[in-house]
């Protein structure tokens, strides 16, 4: 059934007039939002969208820090034209930046709309013009720089191999190892891509290896697993694949309505997301670092392959399907888990705790809600999650959420700090 045209008339625009409103309301806040639809459009990778979503951030920063002058910035320190607008800087550098490095695959008519939605709540004026130049002027300094990271470089390699404990492709699809020269990108505020690599994992020919893959083979199988309701949804919840917005980007989701709730000023949310995102970009460098440079087999290959001769104290079960596929690129350590330890960490860092109640929603299983009693809480289920999921070993959590909290230390001591 069609609905009358002066219906649908009214619903456009109060879809516009909502838009307008929240493009008003914060616009860091609007702005993110618009970033987390388009990687969800996307459907890039978790280091890729850490990556666009630090280069959006600290490009939003460095705008609106040169109008406020009250920190460092992350590559920008010149000052805005006097007068500029705030809102408008914001803008300018947003857009700029999802132009560049989302249009090619989200789509570029819901940038525009975006736009248009949040400078049509701007006043005009050289106070306007100013803004939209000095954000674009920034963005472009900043896109300038990342684009010598090597982001966009690959290094061709042989990753995959038969050898026991080693990563190979695993079904169902049997992909090609994903961004393996991730390690080697230049991070945000790391000193380099191995400054917090993991220690080495526990030996193949363990006890203490055997003890781990045991451990999956009970909690991890799609079927017959010895785990809760909680815990076998907490897989979908936390999953945060291609189509949604990434492990980064569910962070952004929790940071975001953290910011409603205390009312940030668009100062304190461009550096709060600014700190965030970095946290997460550099994390994905310093996990894939860790990844490939020790290359371990995911879990279901070692149930299913390991041999009696290299380990006697491994159980091999040739019939172990895990609740989750396994991603294609190594076990060790989990990307999840580094991503979660330092977004909780960051907000813990910004607002002075831990303790810190929230509910956050999951792109992965839609209507669901969870609440927290703290944001340390999160982050142990979502590292968690991987080893329900039967795509990660105990260490490969929690060594990197060990990893996540140094990397969000860092950038705290490191990045964006207060002018004296």
């Amino acid at each position: 059934m069609k609905l009358p045209r002066l219906i649908v008339s009214a619903f456009v625009a109060l879809a516009l007039s909502c838009a307008l409103v929240r493009a008003a309301d914060n616009s860091v806040l609007y702005w993110n939002g618009q970033a987390l639809n388009a990687t969800r459009l996307a459907r890039n990778p978790p280091p890729m969208s850490s990556l666009f979503l630090a280069t959006f951030h600290v490009a939003i920063f460095d705008a609106v820090n040169g109008v406020t002058r009250t920190h460092h910035g992350w590559l920008v320190n010149d000052p805005a034209p006097a007068g500029a607008d705030l809102d408008a800087a914001v803008a300018g550098a947003a857009y700029t930046v999802m132009a560049a490095l989302w249009s090619p695959t989200a789509n570029p008519h819901n940038l525009k709309v975006a736009y248009d939605n949040a400078i049509a709540s701007i006043p005009d004026g050289q106070a306007k013009t100013d803004g939209l130049a000095w954000g674009k002027h920034v963005a472009e300094a900043v896109l300038a720089k990342r684009a010598t990271s090597g982001f966009d470089k690959p290094i061709p390699g042989k990753y995959a191999s038969s050898d026991q404990g080693k990563w190979r492709e695993t079904a169902p699809n049997f992909r090609p190892a994903l961004l393996p020269f991730w390690g080697k990108v230049t991070p945000f505020v790391m000193t380099a891509p191995e400054q917090f690599r993991a220690p080495p994992p526990n030996a193949v020919d363990s006890k203490e290896y055997a003890e781990e893959i045991a451990y999956v083979n009970k909690v991890g199988p799609r079927d017959g697993a010895d785990r809760t309701e909680y815990q076998t949804l907490s897989t979908p919840f936390w999953m945060d694949d291609l189509g949604t917005s990434t492990p980064p980007g569910h962070w952004n989701m929790i940071a975001e309505d953290l910011a409603r709730r205390n009312k940030l000023s668009v100062p304190d949310a461009a550096r709060l997301f600014a700190l965030l995102n970095i946290a997460e970009a550099d994390g994905a460098i310093s996990c894939w670092e860790t990844k490939y440079f020790y290359r371990t087999w995911r879990p279901e290959t070692a149930i299913r392959e390991i041999d009696p001769k290299v380990n006697p104290a491994a159980q091999v079960n040739p019939d172990f399907i895990p609740n989750l596929a396994s991603p294609p690129f190594p076990s060790y350590t989990s990307g999840h888990s580094t991503f979660s330890a330092a977004g909780a960490r960051i907000l813990a860092h910004f607002f002075g705790t831990d303790d810190i109640e929230f509910t956050t929603t999951s792109d992965g299983l839609p209507g669901a809600v969870r609440t927290y009693k703290k944001l340390s809480d999160a982050q142990r289920e979502a590292g968690m999650s991987r080893v329900w999921g039967g795509i990660h070993v105990m260490s490969d959590n929690l060594e990197a959420q060990k990893v996540g909290v140094k990397i969000a230390d860092w950038t705290v001591e490191n990045a964006l700090l207060p002018l004296k």
